[in-house]
Order: structure tokens, then sequence, then C-alpha cells
């Protein structure tokens, strides 16, 4: 099968890292596999070095924050430039079906409506609000789109249709680099809590820090409290870093809690921590680091919603989504080493009995070739 393949960012976050997972399955099968980017990045490079074709073509990818006059107008623009881009490589490629990933990319299943080509959807996104967005999406589902592929019951539920195919994940590479702990001179007795997730209002970088803070506060001295933030925010968004920042200096945090943007390497991240937070403020589809930390065998907490009520069971606590003290004692509750271990154990042997690369590679291949 000769497929293009669409994705609107070349990072390495969850959806990203999927997308790569899926082009290097179906490359390795012998499908002909032609991807287009919106950007250069991590994600293009690794594909290269895989000798797979990219492109990058401005896809018009929908973000909140050109729901103006202005951002529509520029939307439209990209839009009908990206068309014939991709129009050419569809005919020069005898393109057979497109494969678009992430809710935001809704011109492949235009341009398959418009070709006659089956179209294969997956999605990764809730999106409860603005609601005429989550109406057209869900409109562009029904008519664009033969297949569509859900990463979660939550996700599947949401939009009321799709195929459900749990991602699974590889271990990670792993770094040569020196761990945090080491780096910032942290004691050995000292407890690391992370936080990895895009800078984005919704994922809840400013409840992480409010939770530090008084977490901080009330520690026991014979194990004090450490934070890493990982990630690095969209384009547009570099207000909510500096917000973090200007918090981390209004509560004197900067020795305990240390912001290292963008972490390439994630193993270093990783065995640097003993637990991960996920303190999402929308419901967040299936998250990568959540199914990434249990590999390592560390507890999660993560607010009770979205994906995390599926991935999370005996391997870690729900917390509640605005309440700084009860998230507080909860976390404090499974400080304690023996705890820890006990579910992160418990972690490990779910991930390998629900979210395993070899369940995922089946299922998103079986998707594509039947």
């Amino acid at each position: 099968m000769r497929i293009l393949l669409l994705h609107g960012s070349s990072d390495m976050y969850g959806a990203s890292k999927i997308f790569l997972q899926t082009v290097q399955l179906l490359h390795q099968k012998g499908h002909h596999c032609t991807v287009v980017l919106s950007a250069a990045g991590p994600l293009s490079e690794a594909l290269t070095q895989n000798n797979i074709s990219v492109h990058i073509v401005n896809l018009g990818i929908l973000r909140r924050k050109y729901f103006t006059p202005l951002g529509i107008i520029n939307r439209i623009q990209k839009w009908s430039i990206a068309s014939k881009q991709l129009q050419f490589i569809l005919q020069n490629e005898n393109i057979d079906c497109i494969y678009s990933n992430t809710a935001a990319v809704l011109i492949g299943g235009y341009l398959a409506k418009k070709n006659k080509i089956k179209h294969i959807w997956h999605i990764h996104e809730i999106i409860e609000k603005p609601f005429f967005l989550h109406a057209l999406i869900k409109w562009c589902m029904r008519n664009w789109a033969q297949k569509i592929i859900v990463v979660s019951k939550s996700v599947q539920t949401h939009w009321g249709m799709g195929i459900l195919v749990y991602n699974g994940i590889e271990p990670l590479a792993i770094s040569n680099k020196q761990n945090y702990r080491a780096q910032y001179a942290i004691a050995d007795n000292a407890i690391i809590i992370g936080m990895a997730a895009r800078i984005h209002y919704w994922k809840g970088q400013q409840y992480f820090l409010q939770i530090a803070k008084t977490l901080i506060a009330n520690e026991n001295q014979n194990a004090p409290l450490y934070f890493i933030i990982s990630g690095d925010p969209f384009s547009g968004y570099e207000y909510l870093l500096e917000e973090m920042k200007a918090f981390i200096n209004e509560h004197h945090l900067h020795t305990r809690v240390f912001y290292i943007g963008f972490e390439k390497e994630m193993d270093i991240f990783y065995r640097s921590i003993d637990l991960l937070i996920l303190p999402s403020q929308l419901p967040d589809p299936l998250p990568t680091v959540v199914l990434e930390a249990m590999m390592y065998g560390l507890p999660v907490a993560a607010t009770a919603q979205g994906g995390a009520l599926e991935m999370i069971s005996d391997n870690g606590i729900f917390l509640p989504l605005s309440n700084v003290e009860e998230a507080a004692t909860k976390i404090g509750s499974i400080l304690p080493l023996e705890t820890r271990k006990k579910l992160g154990q418990a972690g490990q042997k779910r991930v390998q009995a629900f979210f395993s690369a070899a369940a995922f590679e089946n299922n998103i291949l079986h998707v594509f070739e039947n």
C-alpha cells in the first residue's frame, strides 16, 4: 500500500512518538510511506534516519490561538497552499490511503474525500470546548474517514465512535548523560517528584507548582522533596513559561524546583525521579508519560479524568482537579519507600499486560491491512 501520513508537529511528545512508531512499523512491513509534517524538528530527523521520505508543508493545523478573524484568514490561506502541495504529492506518489494523526489535522480527510481514496484518522484528543470546534471535528470524522482509531475508551466515549487501539510503548533509548540528582547535587535520601508535558494551561504546570509549594512546606526533614519539570511551550504560549518561572521565583522555590526544558533523552528524566505527577486540568486522552513512568517502575499520581482512569489501578493514586491541600495530602501518603516500590512494581506488570508495543503494533497493522 502507498500511504501518505500527515502529522501537525515535529516534536517528540506523546502523539508524535506514536506517529513515529506507526510509520516505522508500516515501513518495516513493506508499505510505501510518504510523510508530511508541518515543521522540521526531532520527529522529522528520526524519520529521515529511518530512510523515510519526509516533506515539510504547513498543514494549516487548528489551534485555539487562531480562533480570531485574522487567525481564521491565516488558516484558510495555509490550507489553500497546503492543498495544492499535497495534491501534487498524491498524484506524483500514486497514493492509495491517507493517514491523519490527531484531530487537528483536518486537511487529510478533505483531500481523501476529494480524491476518493481511503482515509484513516488517528484521534488522540478529547475536545469539550469550544462547542463549535467539537461539532466541526465530529462532522468531519463522520464524513471524511473510513476508519477512525481512538487511543482510549474515554476518547471513544467522547466522540461516540472509533476503533480502540491502546498506545503501546517500547523501551526508551538509554542515555549516557548524568542524571539530574547528580547534576543538581540532590542528596541520596531526597525524594524527587517529576512532571513532563508540553507547557499549556490545561496540562496543569501551575497546579503542579502549587502542590510542590505545599508539599515542601509540610515535608519530612528526613526525606527532603525536590521537583523537576520537563517540557516546552507551543509557539505563542511562551507567556505560560514566564508565568511558571515567576511563580518559582516569587515563592523562593528555585532551590527545590528545577525547570529543565524539553528533554530529548527521556530515559534520564525517569531515572532521576521517584514519582510522576500528571496534574492535567482537562481530560488527557492517554498520556504517554504515564506509560513510560509505569515502565520504569514509578508510581503515578494523576487527576481523575480521561485516559488516566484506564491506566492507573493499583499502580498509583488519583488527585482532585483543584484542591491543592487534598492533592498534597494524597501524594504525601505514597511517599514512603515501601509504598512507592509496591506501586511501581504493579505499574510495570500493568504496562506489560495492557500497553505493550507488540499489542499496539498488531492492532494498528490490522486497521491498515484489513
